[in-house]
């Protein structure tokens, strides 16, 4: 079973992230890990939206940042590295049951939460 998961949703959210995180980029020892977020973060646009109407391709998106995120924060320190952890483990928790339609408008939800929170955390500690 399939859904159409609602594009705009997706793209308004990466929009979020990339506007807040290219301005959010400092100098400092910070500033390779940031840029490497943000490159993250425009990967994850570009695979979500692809994946829109394929659920599977949208949860590998979904691992696939989470993993991306994991590996910047062993390269971190501090409130970064942990932003970076809690993300990663927060976007890895994200999957989108095809079995069940109605719990995705809930994920959906959640993941615009969550992209907000990931906008706010990583301009942060990027500035």
């Amino acid at each position: 079973m399939s859904i159409s998961l609602p594009r705009h949703v997706l793209a308004v959210s990466a929009a979020a992230i990339l506007v807040s995180l290219t301005a959010g980029c400092g100098g400092g020892s910070t500033q390779a890990v940031c840029q490497d977020a943000v490159k993250a973060f425009q990967d994850y646009s570009t695979q979500a939206a692809a994946g829109a109407g394929n659920l599977d391709a949208f949860n590998s998106a979904n691992a696939d940042l989470a993993a991306k995120l994991k590996d910047l924060s062993g390269k971190a320190d501090g409130d970064l590295k942990a932003t970076l952890a809690d993300l990663s483990t927060s976007w890895g928790g994200i999957k989108i049951d095809a079995s069940n339609p109605a719990a995705a408008s809930g994920e959906l939800a959640k993941m615009g939460t969550k992209a907000t929170e990931a906008t706010q955390k990583l301009a942060a500690n990027c500035s």
